[in-house]
């Protein structure tokens, strides 16, 4: 199994912006989640298709070209899953809400690799290097874009 996973302080230290509590860290990745263009730069569409009483299924649209289903659980104020129904290279990405050894806040975003995923790993040069870029790229966007829309 491959996973690229991404930690980082959601309040930078000596910042002059608010600092980001962990209800408006839950708030603001729940709304990424149902409306994630603004956050994702690989996203440029997105649309909410069912409802349950713990998350929803959205299609995404990645660069204006792949349309894909996920199936996202919110474990509240915790973890949100983006389960991967029709990706054949991803099992499923989360964003995750931690504190680190000095009590910081921190958001960790995690992706794994399908079956699929490291076939293809195998065989195509650049793969693994073309999507750590694009994940740890997702990952800074959508802590980058929290930090501003807490000023």
């Amino acid at each position: 199994m491959v996973l690229f996973t991404y930690t980082f302080q959601v309040n930078e230290d000596g910042s002059e912006r608010p600092p980001v509590d962990e209800a408006r860290l839950w708030d603001l990745l729940t709304h990424k989640a149902a409306h994630p263009v603004a956050f994702v730069p690989s996203i440029t569409g997105a649309e909410v298709v069912e409802k349950f009483d713990d998350g929803f299924v959205r299609e995404i649209v990645l660069r204006d070209e792949v349309t894909v289903r996920e199936r996202v659980r919110l474990e509240p104020h915790r973890r949100i899953v983006f389960e991967q129904l029709d990706n054949p290279d991803l099992v499923a990405i989360t964003n995750e809400i931690g504190r680190d050894e000095s009590d910081r806040l921190t958001f960790t975003f995690t992706a794994t690799l399908s079956a699929h995923g490291l076939a293809r790993s195998r065989v195509e040069a650049g793969f693994v290097a073309e999507n750590d870029l694009l994940f740890y790229d997702t990952a800074r966007a959508t802590i980058n874009t929290i930090r501003l829309l807490t000023r």
